[in-house]
């Protein structure tokens, strides 16, 4: 089944519809919902008028947004070779990983953000070859900004971010400056209008807090199968990255820095920010998605790879359907 998602074959595209059903089959009896958060003023008018429509609309529309973060994705690190051949595996894996924890197959404001850490991923891969990366710097730092403002908890982008752009470019302060300008820019008229509609004292509101403290979460067995499937995943793509990763060009080999790098801070994020929860953690995805991606491309074990991609589905639905809590309502004799 894997090796459909390696063919470099337009059926891609559908079969990662079909994947998107089949993980997400449950949304046949217990649709998606819209998570929204009294803590995240914007995001909160941005994702009330979608929690209005139908059920089968918010399904639909769920389907289309990982489905297309899934492809982009998937289309970046092809496209700056940061796998020897064209694939869909890591479009595959971005769609199993959106059903490995139940709170994660509905639309939030995580959801939301990784739109725009893709498109950060994207715009860093471009940064290497940018003879003249003013431009460029300032986007990814107003897409960075924009990232904070409407979901605070996203605040290690900033310095994930600045670390790519080291990794990346050679150190010039006037690039340092202008990422810290587009970064600062959204604040900068967050500030202007509650200034002038005399509510400048809510700015705090819109401001990471950081807090050590462990969130709790509504199924302790869907969360320890989630925890051990993607760091086990991410962990053996990783391992397998390393012993191909010879076969890259230097910029892509940065990429791939970069990704761990993503995925190293963004993955304890519900750990440190205040009021963060697991559904936050849905950021940790697209790095993880990319380093599982490994696995399965450069494993050349089909039945093993069958094997442990059938597992996926079957964690996926595990979690989906609950059965540890029907399992528990059925009484005992």
């Amino acid at each position: 089944m894997v090796s459909l998602f390696k063919e470099r074959t337009s059926a891609g595209v559908f079969r990662l519809i079909t994947l998107s059903i089949i993980v997400h089959i449950h949304f046949f009896v217990s649709a998606p919902t819209v998570i929204i958060d009294a803590q995240q003023p914007i995001m909160l008018a941005l994702l009330e008028p979608i929690a209005k429509l139908p059920a089968i609309i918010i399904a639909l529309l769920f389907h289309i947004i990982i489905i297309i973060q899934a492809l982009r994705l998937n289309y970046i690190l092809g496209n700056n070779r940061l796998f020897p051949n064209t694939n869909f595996t890591t479009a595959m894996c971005y769609i199993l990983f959106t059903g490995l924890l139940p709170i994660w197959a509905n639309i939030s404001a995580a959801l939301i953000i990784n739109i725009f850490i893709i498109w950060i991923i994207d715009l860093l891969t471009k940064l290497y070859n940018t003879q003249k990366a003013g431009k460029s710097v300032f986007n990814i730092g107003l897409l960075t900004g924009l990232s904070i403002l409407l979901v605070p908890a996203s605040a290690p982008l900033a310095i994930i971010v600045l670390l790519a752009i080291l990794i990346l470019r050679p150190f010039k302060v006037n690039e340092l400056f202008i990422y810290m300008i587009g970064c600062l820019l959204p604040y900068y008229f967050l500030s202007a209008g509650l200034y002038y509609f005399y509510t400048i004292h809510l700015l705090p509101n819109y401001l990471p807090h950081f807090s050590l403290h462990i969130p709790s979460f509504n199924s302790e067995s869907s969360f320890i199968t989630m925890t051990i499937s993607v760091l086990a995943l991410s962990f053996l793509g990783f391992i397998y990255l390393q012993n191909n990763i010879g076969k890259l060009v230097i910029m892509a080999r940065k990429c791939w820095i970069i990704i761990t790098i993503l995925f190293i801070f963004l993955a304890p994020i519900p750990l440190f920010i205040k009021d963060a929860n697991w559904p936050i953690d849905l950021f940790v995805i697209t790095a993880a998605a990319a380093l599982a991606a490994n696995l399965f491309y450069y494993n050349k074990n089909k039945i093993f790879l069958s094997i442990l991609f059938w597992l996926l589905i079957f964690i996926n639905w595990f979690n989906s359907f609950d059965i540890i809590h029907y399992l528990k309502a059925i009484p005992s004799k």
